[in-house]
């Protein structure tokens, strides 16, 4: 089998267009250079040995011609002529081919039909939706992803990704053309070492929303199957769909439509509530941002005031909660087991076990008692003041 395998590399390394033209490169310059130290040798001092005509054979067949070194001999002269003609010709040869592969790499990439074997830490988003420019923006602005690891999975046209391209905030954007629910289209994006995949309700295909649902949950079904512990994000149209998710491993579901209808309510009863919402999420400078931050080792286990209490000469944070349970659901669950097996006691072996069963991955839970222990894998809930920032 090692056997085969080699023989296949090699097979598809002499099939290389650069492995040709470096081989035949090879040749000219141990047959010139053989020559002219052949013919030149008991003749002219130049060529003492036959590193010299390789060294001459090099630079003349690069067109460069130091003339540290010059043929006497009629055939060294014919042989330094053939040289010549052959190192223009494979210079043009050689300049025409880069040309073409960086042309033909730039067009594959503007459709998305480039693979990133070697992305890694990156977010892919699946899907298309309106005011796509700006969702991408915001995911920049608000994250410590740059754009170059950014990956787009759509079946949208080249041209449409090519104007969001235009924006130099997102000429790094990386595209990959095809269904965001084909484990073909998600691999060639690299999915196994992504770091999230946002996975939209794309309104671009299908405007039903049964069809749109039924998409995300196939494509979260394939990124489980791929890649487990990748922490995925999706958005759902119609709440019968979230067990399906739920089954499938989904680590966040966002509720999109039901969002909406709750700011309207709140907005219709509670002056200025969606000004509020919206300045709490966008986090533009001049206001405060909604975030959550890492809480440190030795707060675990000790009390939500304890832990406040070291931010009250901080003023521009503000310790709302705490988050509980941050962390893939897989992840969670299977830490949870092995504890929940550390019990002789079958009585608290079973309640342990239903625990277990109930555990709510990344629950928020604001403004806790002051007696409230902090647990491990929870992460403080932030108001953050961005007044400072650009």
């Amino acid at each position: 089998m090692p056997y085969r395998r080699l023989q296949r590399f090699f097979e598809k390394l002499m099939a290389s267009p650069f492995m040709q033209m470096a081989l035949f490169f090879l040749a000219v310059f141990l047959i010139t250079g053989g020559l002219i130290y052949l013919f030149e040798n008991s003749i002219n001092a130049q060529f003492g040995d036959l590193i010299d005509g390789f060294w001459w054979a090099v630079i003349t067949f690069s067109t460069t011609g130091y003339g540290d070194k010059v043929p006497v001999t009629f055939p060294g002269r014919l042989v330094a002529v053939l040289s010549i003609f052959l190192g223009i010709a494979a210079t043009s040869a050689l300049s025409g081919s880069l040309a073409s592969i960086f042309v033909e790499r730039n067009s594959r990439a503007r459709r998305g039909l480039m693979d990133f074997p070697k992305l890694n830490d990156h977010l892919i988003v699946c899907g298309w939706k309106a005011h796509m420019r700006d969702i991408l923006l915001d995911i920049l602005q608000s994250s410590d992803f740059g754009d170059d690891r950014l990956v787009l999975l759509s079946n949208i046209e080249s041209d449409k990704v090519e104007e969001i391209k235009e924006d130099i905030e997102l000429k790094n954007l990386k595209f990959v053309r095809g269904d965001y629910f084909s484990e073909t289209s998600l691999k060639r994006a690299n999915v196994q070492n992504a770091r999230k995949v946002l996975v939209l309700a794309d309104t671009w295909e299908s405007s039903i929303p049964s069809e749109i649902d039924s998409k995300t949950v196939m494509t979260v079904l394939t990124v489980k199957a791929i890649a487990r512990d990748v922490y995925t994000t999706a958005e759902l149209l119609d709440r019968k769909y979230a067990s399906y998710l739920k089954h499938a491993g989904c680590d966040e579901i966002i509720f999109s439509r039901d969002l909406s209808r709750r700011i309207l309510s709140r907005s219709s009863v509670t002056n200025g509530m969606s000004h509020i919402i919206h300045d709490l999420l966008a986090g533009e400078s001049g206001s405060a941002r909604l975030t959550t931050a890492s809480i440190p080792r030795e707060f675990i286990g000790k009390s939500y005031s304890q832990y406040r209490s070291g931010f009250q000469e901080n003023h521009d944070l503000i310790v709302l909660g705490i988050l509980e349970n941050t962390g893939t659901p897989n992840r969670m669950k299977m830490e949870a087991l092995r504890n929940a097996q550390k019990t002789s006691d079958v009585s608290a072996l079973v309640t342990n076990l239903q625990k277990v069963k109930e555990l709510a991955v990344n629950r928020p839970i604001f403004v806790p008692p002051d007696d409230y222990l902090i647990r491990p894998h929870s992460m403080a809930i932030i108001l953050e003041s961005r007044k400072d920032r650009p």
